[in-house]
């Protein structure tokens, strides 16, 4: 795991959620737009959109999923959970979670 890991107990258990390990390095390289929105494409894009409070449900899902493969879940698994606990759920708990994962990518877990 990188500097960049959370360990967060959310949806029945302990998952970690990585931006900075080398798939997630790969998968954002080998996307055109990886966090799409406003500001544009990139992680300080995305980062910036949740501290204005201008995210989407779509950033929330996107950086979670992202984050979760990178903690060496399975997509398949990732989706499930994904689609158990945040789509069509309440945003603001899931809000807090993305947006402590994005910002651990910039400033590491230990001053999260």
């Amino acid at each position: 795991m990188s500097e960049s890991a959370r360990e967060i107990t959310w949806a029945g258990g302990t998952h970690t959620f990585d931006l900075n390990s080398r798939r997630v390095s790969w998968m954002l390289r080998q996307a055109q737009h990886p966090f799409p929105g406003l500001y544009g494409s990139t992680p300080a894009a995305c980062l910036k959109r949740f501290e204005e409070a201008v995210y989407s449900p779509d950033d929330i899902e996107r950086v979670m999923r992202i984050g979760l493969i990178g903690g060496g879940m399975l997509e398949s698994d990732v989706d499930g959970l994904i689609a158990e606990h945040v789509t069509g759920k309440p945003l603001a708990p899931s809000v807090m979670l993305a947006h402590a994962v994005i910002a651990a990518l910039f400033i590491g877990t230990e001053a999260v």
